[in-house]
């Protein structure tokens, strides 16, 4: 969907310097995402309206109710009313009544749901080591940075991106954070993408919900311009993955797995204090 039909120019007043301003401004626009499962409504959601297959794919993977792309039998978009219907295995029909059962999942920061087993089952294995240096995270965050076309608009939206370590191979923008990460997920699962040698790249404080859908991606190395939370740290160290946090103004924190950053570039390699 282009921007375009997402982003709008509105009037409005801006004061500066104690001065009054007729101006318009781009400001984005979101809907309610229903997603249908096999013909009854099973959620809504708000979202920034692109990737709605994505996100709901990605939704429904990080939660635990489907776990493969095979568990998708269908699935279609009806723009008009912005409802995704999906026909889903048997199995993962019964992994959605038992999350049903459940209830309404526990809030976690920012409204996003959180995990009812972050990361479980999905620890990161290395079948071929996998490293960077420090040039190409410090790269991999300007490049994320230029990519945010909406960002640089309005201001209003979070963004997860994939890289191979060199470019941003794919990049999906969200009013949400959990959204935006939910469409990267959606995109891995629905194109088989094998994540061995994949690198996520982020807007957003690095949640125990956020860092648990990164864990179930299988992406091993997860970099930020903002910081992660003792939890998120604690279940990356546990299950694999590599954080980088802080990464902006040449310089960034390694908090776990950091055998995958090795020496050279710009940036320190070393653990002396600055």
């Amino acid at each position: 969907m282009d921007t375009e039909s997402i982003i709008k120019q509105i009037d409005i007043i801006r004061i500066k310097n104690n001065r009054t301003f007729s101006i318009q401004d781009a400001i984005i626009d979101e809907k309610v995402l229903t997603l249908n499962i096999n013909g009854e409504k099973a959620f809504e959601m708000v979202f920034s309206i692109t990737h709605p297959l994505y996100l709901a794919a990605g939704f429904l993977f990080t939660q635990g109710i489907i776990r493969s792309q095979t568990d998708i039998r269908e699935q279609a978009w009806f723009p008009d009313n912005q409802i995704c219907n999906l026909t889903l295995s048997q199995d993962a029909v019964q992994r959605l009544e038992r999350f049903k059962k459940k209830g309404t999942p526990v809030k976690g920061s920012s409204g996003g749901s959180l995990l009812p087993d972050p990361g479980s089952g999905h620890a990161i294995k290395e079948v071929h080591p996998f490293t960077i240096t420090p040039d190409q995270v410090l790269s991999l965050t300007e490049q994320h940075w230029q990519h945010s076309k909406m960002f640089h608009q309005t201001g209003a939206v979070h963004s997860a991106g994939l890289s191979d370590g060199r470019t941003i191979l794919e990049y999906y923008e969200d009013i949400g954070r959990h959204n935006a990460v939910d469409k990267l997920a959606g995109s891995v699962l629905l194109n088989r993408t094998d994540t061995g040698k994949k690198i996520a790249t982020l807007s957003c404080r690095m949640s125990l919900e956020i860092i648990g859908k990164i864990i179930k991606t299988r992406i091993p190395i997860v970099i930020s311009n903002a910081a992660p939370t003792l939890s998120a740290v604690s279940l990356a160290r546990s299950s694999g993955l590599t954080i980088i946090g802080f990464a902006r103004d040449n310089q960034f924190n390694i908090y776990t797995h950091g055998h995958r950053i090795r020496p050279g570039g710009s940036a320190p390699s070393s653990a002396n204090h600055p």
